[in-house]
């Protein structure tokens, strides 16, 4: 049904006279007569009496009234509701724990900026997120995996360690220390095969459910660790040494399976993020600068 037909309709139903009608939409009595004629054969029914005077509002006409504008107003609403202010592209995602500051904020700076208006709902890491940031070994077995970053792990060593002093660590300057394990991180087991290929004579002293307890128990002095290069920045009670040994990685990226590309503001990210490489660069002693590479 055409709106138009209904704008004359509330029309003549308000003026109750087919001329007022029509100098109140701007067109000639014609027009609007002809108008409630193809509205009243379209529904099968007679809506006004006509006579000298203006015209009768029969039943059906108070019946339609309030639907028709109803439905006017819901129509003009649509530019509003569309409109690049106020319509958001949202976007559910989970976010995994321990990942360094300044990259998941440039990450969610330019993905804002890829979108028109982008509306986030972060979540804990899972498989009911459109998207996943995460490490790679934490991703759905079906799911996608496009690389973001990759970071290093370092040894951390507490202020007063005999480590400090040398200019470089060996794994079997390793031997006999105190050691903080953190079995459910992604790199537990890697860490623990490097340790055992030098000697078995390595001593937990702690296993924590995370890496920020792990953080903790170095800060406090209990051991050393491998942690994370960026996640270990910038914090107290400990400092990261030069290591020669066997080295671990971990890399981040977004998780996701193929049905989240019907989503437009996801395609945009994931065809952004195929193409360029999200890189950090320390700037000074007061933070970070991030740069896009490509």
């Amino acid at each position: 049904m055409d709106v138009r037909l209904l704008k004359f309709f509330i029309s003549v139903y308000e003026q109750k006279n087919l001329t007022r009608a029509a100098q109140q939409c701007f067109v000639s009595q014609p027009n609007i007569s002809n108008g409630i004629k193809q509205l009243e054969e379209e529904l099968g029914k007679t809506l006004f009496e006509r006579h000298k005077k203006g015209v009768e509002l029969k039943t059906e006409a108070h019946y339609l009234y309030p639907i028709a504008k109803r439905l006017v107003s819901e129509f003009q609403s649509l530019n509003g509701i569309f409109s690049k202010e106020n319509f958001k592209n949202k976007i559910q995602i989970g976010v995994a724990e321990s990942l360094p500051q300044e990259h998941k904020q440039q990450f969610f700076r330019i993905s804002s900026k890829l979108c028109d208006s982008v509306e986030w709902v972060t979540k804990e890491i899972g498989r009911e997120n459109e998207i996943n940031l995460l490490v790679r070994e934490w991703k759905n077995e079906e799911d996608l995996f496009l690389p973001l970053w990759k970071e290093d792990y370092v040894l951390c060593v507490p202020n007063g360690n005999h480590l400090l002093n040398k200019e470089s660590v060996e794994l079997s300057d390793l031997e006999n220390e105190t050691f903080i394990h953190c079995p459910p991180c992604e790199a537990h087991k890697q860490c623990l095969s490097i340790l055992n290929t030098q000697s078995n004579k390595m001593m937990t002293v702690a296993n924590c459910s995370s890496k920020t307890e792990t953080l903790t128990m170095v800060m406090a002095g209990l051991g050393v660790t491998f942690l994370p290069e960026a996640f270990a920045d910038g914090w107290y009670g400990f400092q990261v040494v030069p290591y020669n040994g066997p080295r671990y990685y971990r890399e981040v990226g977004l998780a996701y399976p193929r049905k989240s590309l019907q989503n437009p503001a996801i395609a945009k990210i994931i065809d952004y993020f195929s193409k360029n490489e999200l890189k950090t660069n320390k700037f000074n002693d007061f933070g970070y600068y991030l740069k896009i590479k490509g």
